[in-house]
Parts: structure tokens; sequence; C-alpha cells
């Protein structure tokens, strides 16, 4: 700085160092920007999870009533024989059938108000992982099927029925509520609608393998189902009255268990 008097040396330092206290307060506002941003990103991730969780969560009684009542209709179906149970109502027309079909409906209805409600809660992810995969597993139980249809419900059916099955209630101010239809709106539709009805043959199927002493199906369906059930209710909360046995799968070794009656 030769030629410089000690008044232009200072000011030529002050312009110096206020430049870089430009920059430096540049750089760390903009790190502190994106800390924030990602701050912010990860807030909003928790929420999303915790608001998809809760609107699982929701669902959560009327899924474990569903998935007991299925698996209460296929315990009595198997401890009492299929044939015991049609004579039983015999006087009630397609009754035995057609209520079996509505327990299926009724379940998968249920499964998919689940599907709907984390949909339309503020994020995709954040599902409770263990029932989630219980759900999988009953999934997978169902879509299988071995020799024959008998109680064989593909992904897209399960998904299907599940579909028609389910609608929304809105009410005053905009808020829904997932809602599944009940039996009598069921038990109008089965009869009177032959494309609805159809979606049901696999139970026709299974009832004509019952009817034959195989209710290996039955049996597997039952048991993903407890399974299920208690995790979704593990204090038997939503489920009383019904004793969540799984069915041995050795013949001669089923558990007596005072289901709830068939209805």
């Amino acid at each position: 700085m030769r030629g410089m008097n000690s008044k232009e040396i200072v000011s030529v330092l002050a312009m110096v160092f206020s430049v870089f206290g430009i920059v430096l307060s540049g750089w760390f506002s903009a790190r502190t920007a994106k800390i924030s941003n990602k701050i912010k990103v990860e807030a909003d991730k928790q929420k999303e999870k915790e608001s998809a969780l809760a609107a699982a969560q929701r669902v959560y009684e009327p899924l474990a009533q569903a998935a007991a009542e299925l698996q209460s209709r296929i315990y009595n179906i198997v401890e009492t024989g299929w044939v015991a149970l049609t004579k039983r109502y015999e006087g009630h027309g397609d009754y035995t059938v057609a209520s079996t079909a509505f327990l299926f409906a009724h379940y998968f209805g249920w499964i998919e108000a689940r599907r709907q409600s984390v949909l339309d809660s503020s994020g995709e992810g954040g599902r409770d992982e263990n029932v989630q995969k219980l759900i999988d597993g009953v999934l997978k139980v169902l879509r299988r099927g071995d020799d024959s249809d008998g109680f064989c419900f593909f992904s897209a059916e399960q998904r299907a029925i599940g579909e028609l099955m389910f609608f929304w209630e809105v009410l005053d101010g905009g808020l829904r509520i997932p809602h599944v239809h009940g039996y009598s709106k069921f038990a109008t539709m089965y009869r009177d609608d032959k494309d609805f009805k159809r979606w049901f043959e696999p139970v026709d199927a299974g009832m004509a393998r019952v009817a034959q002493g195989d209710n290996s199906r039955l049996i597997a369906i039952q048991r993903a189902l407890v399974d299920l059930i208690r995790e979704l209710d593990p204090n038997h909360k939503y489920t009383i009255g019904y004793t969540l046995a799984p069915i041995s799968i050795s013949v001669g070794e089923q558990p007596h268990a005072d289901e709830a009656p068939i209805r």
C-alpha cells in the first residue's frame, strides 16, 4: 500500500472487512435458511406420518369388529359344519350364504376405508407397519387359491368389493367420515344386481368345498384374521364377546371357544 497514508489504509481495510462481513453474513443466512428448510421438511414429514397414522387408527375399531365377525362366522362353519348351519336357517332363504358373503364384503369395505382414510390425510406414509403387515398377510391368504376357487379373492377383487362397499359421509363444514354399507344395503345389491353378486362366486365355490368336508381354506383365513385382530385390538376393547382362538390346523385338535353366535 505504497503512496497511501494511514487514513487511506484504514479506509481500504474497513472496506475489505465490510465486504467480507457481507459475504460471511450472506453465507450464514443461506446456511441458516437451508437448515431451517430441512427442519421444516422433516417436521412436515413427521406431521404427515402422524396424520396418516391417526387417520388409519380411526378405523381400527370398525375394522377389528368386521374382522372378528368374519372369523367368528368361519369358526362356526368349521365347528358346526356347513350342512348343519344351512339346516338351521333353511327357513330364511339364502340368508346363510348371503350373510357369509356380506361378512367378507364388510371386511373388505373397512380395509378400503382404512386405505382411503390414510390417503385423505396429509400424506401417504406413516401407516402402522405391524398392522399393514398383518393386513397384507390376510390379503395373501385370501388370494391364494390351490386347486379350486373356493374362498379365493384375488387382490384386485378384494379392492373392488371394498370400493363398492365404502363411502364417505360428508358432514356440515365439509368434514368427511368413512363408512361402509351395512347388511340391508348389501342384501339389496346382492339380490338385485347380478354383476355385484358375481363378485362373491368364491363364497359359493368355498361352500361347496366345505360341504365336502374341506375346511383348510377357512382355517387358514381365520388364523390370519385372528393375528390381525390381536394387533388391532390387543386389549380386547372393540371385540369383547369374541374368543379369538385360532382354529387348530390338525384335525380333531380344534379348540372349543364360546364364539358369538352366527349372525
